[in-house]
């Protein structure tokens, strides 16, 4: 058997959703566990699916369309494979081109919620950034942050 752990938005038509994927790849669903009671921190809602044992292939052409829907999976068979990061930038960050600096984050990881504090625009500003990555690729996120503080003198705090 196959345990997924998937987040969904929460709204109506979601679970259905990321339920297709599954069944147009011929995995057999055992168990579906939704957990509306128990939400991310972004507000999306927690699933269990459990699916009969199908090969290497098939899985990951079944997670690459419930990531092309916008479905997280956030662990399969109990191995996390996502990291839900909080970073916070200090520096000049509206200045040196916030934009520029999400979408290169974005080109690794993606980032999921921006809170801004500027007091006054000569004055250093800070952001938090919520950041969700691929287990695989949290070294090239954190090179990536060393090449944009290096560049843009903006300091990067990572969540542990």
């Amino acid at each position: 058997m196959i345990f997924l752990d998937l987040e969904l938005k929460d709204s109506p038509g979601e679970l259905l959703k990321a339920l297709e994927p599954i069944s147009s790849a011929k995995g057999n669903i055992i168990s579906v566990i939704h957990m509306r009671e128990e939400r991310t921190e972004d507000g999306r809602l927690p699933v269990k699916v459990v699916i009969d044992k199908i090969d290497d292939d098939e899985l990951s052409s079944i997670i690459k369309k419930l990531e092309s829907i916008d479905v997280i999976v956030a662990k399969i068979n109990e191995k996390r494979r996502k990291l839900d990061l909080d970073v916070v930038l200090i520096g000049h960050v509206v200045d040196t081109d916030v934009r520029d600096t999400i979408d290169r984050i974005n080109e690794i990881g993606l980032v999921l919620d921006l809170d801004l504090s500027m007091p006054s625009p000569n004055v250093e500003s800070s952001a938090r950034m919520r950041i969700i990555v691929d287990i695989e690729k949290i070294d090239e996120l954190y090179e990536e942050f060393d090449t944009i503080s290096k560049e843009k003198d903006l300091l990067f705090v990572k969540s542990c």
